[in-house]
């Protein structure tokens, strides 16, 4: 196993990535299901043409066609959705080894469970990631795969049946997280193997000037389809590891079931009233999704009435939310750098671009202010932002408002009231927005280069400022609250409206005001470049190098700077700009992450002068942290053992050694606020002991 330190950076960097490409792959897969239950028909479309749309985004006016093969004649140039998923999977593949593999004995491993050698794990998990997709494959394949009915319950009975082989062979975490990658490996290779293949088949075929295969696109709607329902249950087991309730309960593997039935269920629902069923032909689907998910609340490990269950609850949904925003802001990025220009486009048309994607073709127009006649029905791309603001504002109350005395405060740092703490956090969320959005006004607002200059300033002033307040994970989370509110509040306050105004202007046949598109296209452009530095702030509270280091706010300023860079050179790349261009970001990129290494390398410890007994060190393990680290946690706030780590016993403590220098011996981080009163003196004896393992 490499260093802790260089473990939990490899650690935050890959789950950075995997965020970003999952949010990507499934943010456009959650656009074109919304799109395709959007399309409207009418007189004069063209011919193969299903339906048509009309969209509004970031100041800008989308016709979309789709048409239902392809069109009559192909285009040259065609845009294929599939690296999203490639990186998703290999980005996901890559921690799983860099938190599972490369410390066994810590993660996937459980004595108590079985009793494995490490390779013998790993070839475990190496197996059944194979073995998942071969077995999926051939039941899609064989004749059950004609009946979407008996082909649903055996994929059910296929996730059961390794749910209760790991929660057999794995510990509680390992189970559920490979749970959550058997489904996560179907969706990708189904990408990779079957949707992305057979349309390029169909592509081919109607190149060739014959008729496609039917099996090829029935066959490709059928694994798209698999795709969609599978996607909220895989993303509640990503986030599993936080809460040892579900992972650790007795029958772990019946809630898996649970949460996959009333997954599905919950995606079925959102999927049909999008296309505008009545409630009463889908409200069958209700008593299934509080069935299951009452039935698996009911039999988690955590007391009914605790908070885990909300902060799961929330924490689900804000990441559903945040994906179809951001992932929606990254599709219409993406699509803005590949429209080209062709002949006969009709006034005002920017470019246009063909797509292909779950087995349909879309023609897709942008508008630089609107048509010359502007359609009924447009589609308003804002209830994303303001679920996303709202989920995690609740998020933040539950986890960091309501345990204020466990997250938000230090008494250390500061010794707030909780009621204090609130209220800070509050004013500084609206006070952040109101000088953000007098910098923008004013005429500061009109040089880019200097406004970015000042919003970096001011990002970094409230960075010191939270430090000086709150905890480390409250500061880090707060400086990605305040970065949230900034975005949502561009979309709420200024985006929607200008957007509103502007075709009010047209619908009365004025000519609206240019400002306003200007504007908008500002706001926007900043809620671009915001999403990475937001993203990495938001998964700060795993890595305490960041989050309780003294100089936490000079690392999350290293974070915005560095993850602004990266989506300026991802943004130019796809624009089509040269390398020799855009290489000035690379060093400054690299610049940021080396000095964030170099700020959070380990300094040397100061080590105990003298012999520890194992004893003695459990001793201290046990009366300061297994007050939560325990079977049984006497700490009034804590329910549940976190992450389902304890530390009661020599074996427990052995197992956990690497998890607990670095929380409690070199970030401090631990115990949370020092509640239990650790000493330097003991931290200094365990490491001591650590050391000699």
């Amino acid at each position: 196993m490499p260093e802790p330190f260089i473990a939990d950076w490899l650690n935050f960097l890959l789950r950075w990535g995997h965020m970003v490409a999952g949010i990507a792959w499934i943010g456009t897969s959650f656009y074109f299901v919304a799109l395709d239950f959007s399309l409207k028909s009418r007189d004069g479309l063209p011919e193969g043409v299903r339906g048509e749309a009309w969209e509004v985004h970031g100041g800008g006016f989308y016709q979309v066609q789709k048409y239902l093969s392809a069109p009559a004649r192909l285009p040259e140039h065609l845009t294929w959705f599939k690296w999203e998923a490639y990186l998703t999977w290999v980005s996901g593949f890559f921690l799983l080894a860099a938190v599972y593999y490369l410390d066994p004995r810590a993660n996937l491993i459980d004595p108590a469970v079985l009793d494995l050698a490490p390779w013998a794990a790993i070839l475990l998990s190496l197996a059944s990631i194979i073995a998942g997709w071969t077995l999926y494959d051939g039941l899609c394949r064989s004749p059950v795969g004609r009946n979407a009915g008996l082909l649903a319950a055996c994929v059910l009975a296929l996730v059961i049946a390794f749910a209760v082989l790991f929660t057999h062979v794995f510990s509680g975490r390992g189970a559920f997280i490979h749970v959550g990658v058997i489904a996560g490996t179907m969706m990708a290779a189904n990408v990779f193997m079957v949707i992305i293949p057979n349309q390029r088949k169909i592509t081919a075929a109607l190149i060739r000037g014959e008729t496609p295969d039917a099996r090829l696109g029935a066959i490709g709607k059928q694994r798209s389809l698999h795709n969609t329902y599978l996607t909220l249950p895989v993303l509640l087991m990503m986030i599993s590891n936080h809460f040892a309730m579900i992972t650790d309960a007795p029958n772990a593997w019946l809630l898996v079931g649970l949460i996959f039935v009333g997954g599905a269920a919950l995606r079925h629902f959102l999927v049909r009233h999008e296309v505008g069923d009545p409630l009463p032909k889908i409200a069958w689907t209700l008593p299934v999704i509080f069935l299951s998910l009452g039935l698996a609340w009911w039999l988690s490990s955590a007391p009914l009435l605790s908070l885990d269950w909300a902060n799961l609850l929330i924490r689900w949904g804000h990441m559903i939310a945040g994906i179809a925003w951001i992932g929606t802001s990254f599709y219409f990025v993406a699509l803005d750098f590949s429209l080209r220009k062709a002949e006969a486009m009709p006034r005002g048309v920017a470019g246009e671009a063909w797509e292909v994607h779950g087995g349909g073709f879309y023609h897709v127009r942008k508008y630089l202010t609107a048509p010359e006649t502007l359609p009924r029905h447009l589609i308003w791309f804002k209830w994303e932002a303001y679920l996303t603001w709202l989920t995690g504002f609740l998020l933040l109350v539950v986890l960091y408002y309501f345990q204020a005395e466990s997250y938000l405060i230090d008494p250390a740092v500061m010794p707030l009231a909780p009621w204090q703490a609130i209220a800070i956090s509050v004013a500084s969320l609206a006070l952040g927005w109101v000088l953000y959005t007098a910098l923008c006004r004013s005429p500061i607002g009109q040089n880019t280069g200097l406004l970015a200059l000042c919003l970096f300033a001011m990002l970094l002033a409230f960075a010191f400022a939270y430090t000086q307040f709150f905890s480390g994970r409250g500061a880090f989370i707060h400086t990605g609250a305040l970065i949230g509110t900034i975005m949502a509040a561009n979309v709420f306050m200024v985006i929607i409206p200008n957007q509103r105004k502007i075709t009010a202007a047209l619908l009365k046949g004025e000519k609206p005001d240019a400002k306003l598109g200007l504007t908008g296209k500002q706001r926007s452009l900043h809620n671009t470049y915001l999403t990475l530095p937001v993203l990495a702030t938001m998964i700060s509270n795993h890595f305490p190098m960041l989050t309780d280091h003294p100089q936490a706010w000079a690392l999350a300023g290293l974070v915005i700077l560095g993850g602004g860079l990266a989506r300026f050179f991802l943004l130019r790349t796809e624009v089509g700009d040269s390398h020799a261009e855009i290489a000035w970001a690379l060093p400054l990129i690299g610049g940021a992450l080396a000095l964030a290494l170099l700020i959070t390398e380990p300094r040397a410890l100061m080590l105990f002068n003298g012999e520890v007994t194992d004893q003695e060190a459990l001793s201290i393990v046990q009366s300061r942290c297994a007050t939560c680290h325990a079977a049984t946690p006497t700490d009034a706030a804590t329910k549940v053992a976190p992450k389902g780590v304890e530390l009661e016993t020599i074996g427990e403590l052995r197992r956990y050694a690497a998890k607990v220098r670095v929380q409690a011996v070199e970030n401090r981080a631990m115990p949370l606020g020092n509640r239990t009163k650790m000493t330097e003196e003991e931290r200094a004896k365990l490491g001591t002991w650590i050391a000699k393992q």
